[in-house]
């Protein structure tokens, strides 16, 4: 019985959960971000903006990719259709735990030039109105294809270790750990295909009281500093857009990385 309850409210939630898909922000945000080493470590995957967003569940359809890594190395996120949470697993070594999805391709249609432009505005995404006008695109009507790459850093026991690159598409790296560090700022790094991406946003969304925003841009080493200005939940958001000609008429393709964690 309750396997079916769950593949029914998974099918439910794929209805409810699919409009909102559109929506800014993609991340994971552990219910607690330190638990014993034994205990179960448990994350929702949320999509919204502002740190506020609806809960999406385990969907296997909906990922290429869910996976942790901590001290003894990577396994798959095992679930079944309809969890929620959508991570639900047991901290099995000390450490750093790294958990990162990549979601499946998904589409947009933009009804409006004003939307596609409030968007490129916000995500700071530099010559890419002009390149869609040079390309002769139509001012609405047309498609994106997107992907989420998300990746959530927490503590299972200990907070020793370090963040990696696991190779999602577009991944933002902590070169520091934010559970460690005495400094006033986290360095960070952004990768496209594992090389450094230059001159891209980074959004920082702070709850720690309010919920703050800021931005900053990767330098040419593809790194950023990101101010720690108070303690609390943190994410951080990056947007990387490519030239694309797709059967279903997609002619941009959007990868969205998030990283996401606790200052104490």
């Amino acid at each position: 019985m309750k396997i079916l309850q769950r593949v029914f409210f998974g099918l439910f939630a794929a209805l409810v959960v699919s409009n909102s898909l559109q929506a800014h922000e993609f991340w994971m945000e552990p219910e607690n971000p330190s638990v014993s080493v034994g205990d179960t470590l448990k994350i929702k995957l949320r999509v919204g903006q502002h740190l506020k967003g609806n809960q999406q569940p385990y969907i296997e359809s909906w990922f290429e990719e869910f996976q942790i890594r901590d001290a003894e190395g990577m396994r798959p996120v095992k679930g079944m259709q309809g969890d929620m949470p959508a991570f639900a697993m047991k901290v099995r070594a000390p450490g750093l735990q790294v958990v990162n999805y990549v979601s499946s391709t998904d589409d947009l249609r933009y009804r409006s030039r004003e939307q596609f432009e409030r968007f490129i505005e916000y995500e700071g995404l530099t010559g890419v109105l002009e390149r869609h006008q040079e390309r002769g695109l139509p001012e609405l009507g047309f498609r994106e294809d997107y992907v989420r790459c998300a990746k959530a850093l927490a503590v299972g026991g200990t907070a020793e270790g370090q963040d990696l690159l696991v190779g999602m598409p577009l991944e933002l790296l902590a070169e520091e750990n934010p559970y460690l560090t005495k400094s006033t700022s986290l360095p960070v790094r952004l990768f496209w295909q594992g090389e450094p991406l230059s001159d891209i946003q980074i959004r920082i969304f702070h709850r720690g009281g309010d919920t703050e925003e800021t931005t900053v841009r990767t330098d040419t080493e593809g790194r950023a500093q990101i101010p720690l200005t108070a303690s609390g939940f943190f994410l951080l958001n990056a947007v990387h857009m490519l030239e694309v000609e797709q059967k279903n008429g997609a002619v941009w393709k959007s990868y969205w990385a998030s990283l996401s964690f606790t200052y104490q």
